[in-house]
């Protein structure tokens, strides 16, 4: 309470613990006729005081410690996108607002931004919308201005930035990959990545949890990449992080480490084809599957199988030699329709080719090729060429028979042992003596092809893409020519590595037969008389090529 000195002029000063009473009125009740005046304006909820030329309210500025924009969370600074559309809600906390005059404006570099409605829900909380397509980035970063009914105002600078954060396209939790011990990048995952609205640089990381062992994300567009190792089967949980210069959004995905579905293995010189595998054995060697795959990938191989080649025959008219059998289920009807395996250890068996004898007086008939096999599947050796003899001489059997000699000896027979389909086709039978004053050996058996009699070519073998690219295989070794007129004539190998067959009285160096082409399986070329008179020998056989073994698998 006052105390009654304070009224009559002995105590200049007021004392006591309450409050003093000021005269009170609304706006319009105001009189002012003398500076200092003060009382208390009910339309304003405020005290006034009069400066002898108007009234002034008695205030304290509003306080403004956080906004909250569209539901987030309480910070010093919020984004609105403008591309968004619509109105954006801005929550604005702090003290001392003014809750039936206080306004809220966004104050940017060159421009005021008013709300489009306002809730002044407590002295401590203000609600206001305002529509998204007001801001720019040229005026950014916008302040957040509140002013009370007596003038008075606050701001928090820098408080709205117009920017859209990076959205994911992808939903959280999502299972992004199923990968293996092995396999590398690419991956074919869901993306992880995210969009910008304002083409802002995104920049990615890994804010928790963790890759598999091995895999990276990219920096740069959000791409997982490496290869899987060291790794166990289990699912990865990991967090992508896509930031911008101010936005950043986070979220959760999965990368699940399987069993491999596919076939892995050892053996021989391995090369690629796409997803696919490709072992070649030259030599002999061991297949080793250290995993068999599974239904979902691959469970089953391709394979080219080619045994050895026959060396040519020797002598007048010799045949040519048979190409090595050839066998292979390329290309197999899918993943799962070549040859079943299992993770074992697969000997691999690569024949070799005949060997030709050299020059010498004795005629010969032409050594076979030897097996190739893997997967208990055997390419029987071709057959050699015949020789000449009083007898007409027949060319030997084995993949594809040898060439028959001359006097009407009988090509040898093919695909011997039998097998479907077949390996191999019969060597060709050699012409007559005195045959139109030309005699010629037989050509030898080709894969797709029997050896050719009335000109002595060796049979066509079949071209096989297993190895990636088209190649032609097993073909038949040209037969040599004999007594005759008809001097420098030659009877071709056939496609696929077969040798050419020797010229009669062409010299002693194409009096002998050609060899045919390593790993090929192609039969040697017959050879011929070195000279016709005296007689003086025989040119050398054409050696038989070596066979080979190629297996192909889905690998990835």
């Amino acid at each position: 309470m006052s105390d009654i000195r304070d009224f009559t002029g002995k105590n200049r000063k007021f004392t006591g613990t309450n409050s003093i009473r000021l005269p009170n009125g609304t706006t319009a009740q105001r009189i002012g006729s003398e500076a200092g005046e003060i009382r208390f304006n009910t339309t304003l909820n405020l005290a006034e005081y009069y400066t002898g030329t108007e009234w002034k309210a008695i205030d304290a500025p509003p306080i403004i410690n956080t906004i909250a924009v569209d539901g987030g969370a309480d910070a010093a600074t919020g984004f609105i996108s403008a591309a968004a559309g619509g109105n954006a809600t801005v929550v604005i906390k702090g003290s001392l607002f003014d809750t039936t005059g206080a306004t809220v404006t966004f104050v940017g570099t060159s421009e005021t931004i008013s709300t489009e409605s306002i809730t002044r829900n407590s002295s401590t909380q203000l609600t206001v919308t305002v529509a998204r397509a007001s801001f720019d980035n040229a005026n950014e970063p916008y302040a957040v201005r509140v002013t009370n009914g007596s003038g008075l105002f606050a701001e928090l600078s820098s408080a709205i930035y117009q920017d859209a954060a990076p959205v994911f396209a992808t939903a959280a939790d999502t299972t992004v990959a199923s990968i293996w011990e092995g396999k590398s990048a690419p991956f074919s995952e869901t993306t992880v990545a995210a969009t910008d609205a304002d083409s802002d640089t995104i920049t990615y990381s890994i804010s928790a949890g963790a890759l598999p062992p091995g895999v990276t994300i990219n920096s740069s567009t959000g791409a997982l990449a490496g290869t899987v190792s060291g790794s166990s089967i289990q699912n990865y949980t990991f967090t992508v992080s896509a930031a911008t210069t101010l936005q950043t959004t986070t979220r959760q995905f999965i990368v699940a480490v399987i069993a491999n579905p596919n076939i892995a293995a050892t053996g021989g010189t391995i090369t690629t084809d796409g997803d696919f595998k490709v072992h070649t054995f030259t030599s002999p060697g061991t297949f080793t599957v250290t995993n068999a795959g599974t239904p979902s990938g691959a469970t089953t191989v391709e394979y080219l199988i080619v045994g050895g080649g026959a060396a040519g025959g020797q002598g007048c008219g010799s045949g040519g030699g048979g190409a090595g059998g050839y066998r292979t289920n390329y290309p197999a009807p899918g993943p799962n329709g070549g040859q079943p395996i299992t993770a074992t250890d697969y000997p691999v068996s690569v024949g070799g080719g005949g060997s030709g004898a050299g020059d010498q007086a004795t005629p010969n008939v032409g050594p076979s090729g030897s097996t190739s096999s893997v997967f208990s599947i055997t390419s029987a050796g071709g057959g050699g060429g015949a020789g000449n003899s009083g007898t007409p001489p027949t060319g030997n059997p084995g993949g594809s028979g040898g060439g028959g000699g001359h006097g009407l000896g009988g090509g040898g027979s093919g695909n011997q042992p039998p097998v479907t389909p077949p390996q191999g086709n019969p060597g060709g039978q050699s012409t007559p003596q005195g045959y139109t004053s030309d005699d010629q050996g037989g050509g030898g058996g080709g894969a797709s092809q029997a050896g050719i009699g009335p000109t002595g070519f060796g049979g066509a073998g079949s071209p096989n893409a297993i190895s990636g690219s088209a190649v032609t295989y097993a073909g038949g070794g040209g037969g040599g020519h004999r007594d005759s007129p008809n001097t420098g004539l030659f009877a071709e190998g056939g496609a696929g590595g077969g040798g050419r067959g020797g010229g009669k009285d062409t010299g002693a160096t194409n009096c002998r037969g050609r060899p045919a082409t390593v790993n090929t399986g192609g039969g040697g070329g017959g050879a011929c008389r070195i000279t016709n008179s005296p007689p003086s020998g025989f040119g050398s056989q054409g050696s038989g090529g070596s066979g080979i073994v190629i297996i192909r698998y889905k690998y990835q």
